[in-house]
Formats: structure tokens, sequence, C-alpha cells
């Protein structure tokens, strides 16, 4: 036995002390392991402690990170109180750490949370304290594991521009010389796609805050300020809204106008305003005008003038086009089933109408503008919707071409149109920073 251990450790250290001392005849290998021992066995219990702190931290921080976010959302959603923030995050963390028995009973973390307001942050940070199960018969001492985690509100409170589709290029698409004004809103999009958000060749796109869920495409400073990219995408705000109800056509209701009239709710199969006409919208408190199939066109020259008049499209070609010298005049119903929605394109219609501004006479457009299928295209040489109190677009897609200035306002309290639910301050995405 003895020659066979003489090889394995023979080298060209072996006449160190070490190997010296294992040489040694005179005693015994017992020794050896004596010696050496405590030294493996400090080791791998080092290692088995490192190993158990590394998975606590883990699970601390992933805890962490659900209470920051947690924190953040209930600002984003209800607007909760400073206070009542380190509670939520105390409790989730808690909550987050015994879902995956990481604690043990005599360990409880301490949480702290910190609010910033411009902008809306929640940093949360957490201390726990971690006690070795072998380097404490060494006398290592107690470990403090301490982790942070960032969240913040992604947003302003008010929604103008509100770009639905998940995935296709320019979701949000401005060119040439078009404009796109925020006032004291947001503007998203929900395209995940690398160019989800274009704004090229002279075109400005300006809010408060510009946020898109992929990334965006631009020839320059086309964007004020810089656009957020890789942002979380943003439920549609309108999604459970009602839609309203759809009677059959009335053959006695005109299709072609080619006078001035009066025209009362109802459902209409088509509706073109010839040059020269006139057609004012009596929504008489909450009128829901329906366009059936075909649809709403407003010819060079002709005039839609409405107010409490909401317009309601559902059916294959239901779809409306204000030409390059018409005049759109229109607010929103203040109370029935499309109180605050100047116009609602029905969730059922094929993803492939195109609803047209081309009127450089479309001053006054208050209300929301609700296409959840289908594409909102702008262009005019001169403003659009810039005498509106405020105006919201939320829509599959939209485009801007041309030279259109759209501006939407959010001077809320200047009309009795009321703002839909989600439009207004609430239901702001929210995403961890760090």
């Amino acid at each position: 036995m003895r020659p066979v251990f003489d090889r394995l450790i023979s080298g060209r250290n072996s006449k160190s002390p070490f190997f010296a001392f294992l040489h040694n005849s005179s005693g015994s290998i017992f020794p050896v392991f004596a010696f050496v021992l405590p030294v493996v066995l400090g080791f791998c219990g080092g290692a088995i402690d490192y190993a158990r702190a590394i998975s606590q931290r883990s699970a601390l921080q992933f805890a962490v990170d659900a209470a920051a976010m947690a924190a953040a959302k209930e600002i984003a959603m209800t607007d909760s109180s400073r206070e009542s923030l380190a509670a939520v995050a105390e409790m989730v963390v808690k909550a987050q750490m015994a879902m995956r028995d990481a604690l043990s009973v005599d360990q409880k973390p301490r949480v702290s949370l910190e609010v910033l307001s411009d902008p809306i942050q929640v940093n949360v940070s957490a201390n726990l304290d971690f006690e070795p199960s072998f380097g404490h018969t060494f006398g290592v001492p107690v470990v403090v594991l301490g982790v942070t985690a960032s969240a913040r509100i992604v947003g302003r409170p008010n929604i103008c521009v509100l770009a639905l589709n998940p995935s296709v290029t320019g979701t949000l698409s401005l060119e040439h010389k078009a404009r796109v004004t925020g006032d004291n809103c947001a503007v998203y999009s929900n395209s995940k796609h690398d160019m989800g958000v274009k704004s090229k060749n002279d075109a400005l796109l300006e809010a408060t805050f510009i946020c898109s869920a992929g990334g965006v495409q631009n020839d320059g400073v086309n964007f004020n300020p810089s656009p957020l990219v890789d942002c979380p995408q943003f439920e549609d705000p309108l999604g459970d809204r009602p839609e309203p109800a759809v009677g059959a056509c009335d053959p006695a209701k005109p299709s072609v106008i080619t006078m001035s009239t009066t025209l009362l709710p109802g459902t209409y199969c088509g509706l073109e305003v010839k040059a020269g006409a006139t057609v004012t919208l009596d929504g008489k408190g909450g009128g829901v005008f329906v366009l059936k199939d075909k649809p709403l066109l407003i010819r060079d020259g002709g005039a839609l003038i409405g107010l409490n008049a909401g317009l309601y499209f559902t059916g294959g070609s239901a779809t409306f086009r204000f030409e390059t010298q018409s005049i759109i005049d229109l607010a929103a119903p203040t109370g029935g089933p499309l109180a605050g929605l100047l116009v609602f394109a029905s969730r059922s219609k094929p993803p492939n109408g195109v609803f047209e501004i081309l009127s450089d006479n479309a001053r006054r457009l208050i209300g929301t503008i609700y296409i959840p299928k289908g594409e909102l295209i702008v262009d005019a040489e001169k403003p659009v919707a810039d005498k509106s109190a405020y105006t919201a677009v939320v829509a599959d897609t939209i485009r801007l071409f041309g030279g259109p200035h759209l501006v939407l306002h959010t001077d809320y309290g200047a009309t009795d149109v009321p703002v839909p639910d989600g439009v207004k301050g609430v239901g702001q995405p929210v995403r961890l920073i760090n």
C-alpha cells in the first residue's frame, strides 16, 4: 500500500515540506487526514452556503421585482396614496418568498419603498439576514443580502393616440411634412415590429410622451421628445365598450343628398353628401347614426355638421371618406351608448377598412375616434381637429401623408363631451427599468 501511495504523490513538488511530511516514515497517514479533513469540510460547507445564499438572493430579487411592479400598478390604476404603497410592497415580497419556500422560520425581509414624481417611479429595496449553516462553525458572520428594483409608469395620464396593431410595420406612420401634436397627452404604439413607429422625411411627432412597444424609424429629428422603445403593450382602453344596437335600413331614409337637410338618428345603408349640400346631424342629446354595409362619403364642397352625434360603422364596406374641400364639424354625444365617442367602428368589421380624413376644413372633431379594426388615414394640407377642446384617436393603424397637422388637445373641461373611461388618466402601463 505504501509504495502505491508514494507513487501517487510523487512529482516535481515532492520536495516541498508538505510532501516531506507525507513521506515521513515515522508517522501515520491518519495525521494527514486530521490535517486535511477540516479544510475539505470547510470548502464543501462554504460552497453549500454560497449556493444557498445565491439561491435566496435570486428569490429575493424576483420578489422585489414583483413588489415594485405591483406598487407602480397601484399608482397607475388607482392613484393610491404613497403611504399605502410600502405595505403593498412588503406584502408582495413576503408572499413571493413564501411561494418559493425561500425563507426560514426566523428570517424576515426588511422592505423599504421610495416614490419619485417625474417620471413616476417606484424604487423598492429589501435586506435579508443570511446565517451560513457551515460557516457559522468557523466564525463566519451573518451576511446581509440586499437587492433593489425600480418600476416606472410608462406615459402620462391622457391618451391622444393609441395604435393597436401588435405586429405590423408603421402601425403609426408619418410621412413627408405630416405632423401630430399631442397636447398634454401620450402617444402609444403596440406594434412589436422594429419599425412599429415611423416618422420620416420632414414629418414630426410631438407629445408629452411617445412610447413604442417595438422600435422606431426616423430620418433624423422626427420626434419630440425621443420615443421610448420596447415599451409594454397597452390594452385597448375601449375594448369593453358595448356596441350600440343596429336596426334594419329604413328605405325612407336618403342615401344620396344633393341639397341641405337635417337627419335624425337611425340606420343608414350608406350616405353620400354631394357638393353644395350641408347635412346637419340632429343627435338630440345622444344620437347614434349607424352606417351599415356602405360608406359615408362627404364629397368636395359638401358639409357634415353635427352636435351630440355619434357615428357607428358596421358591415363590410362601412367606412368614411371626407374629401379635400368638404367641411366637417362634429362633436360626440354627451350621453347615450356613444357618449364621448365621435366614431365607433364595429369590432366585427373586416380588418381592411380604410377611414379617410382628407378635408382641409375639419377643424372641430370633439371626442374619441375609435377604429379597433381598420386604418385611419389623415392626408390634408391644413390643420385637423385644432379647434377641438379634445380629440383622441384609438385605431388599429394610423397613417398621415402629405402635409396634415393633426392637433390633439386635452382641454376636457372646455366641453360637455365626456372622456371615455381609459382614455383619461387610468391604466398606464408599467415596466421594470433595472
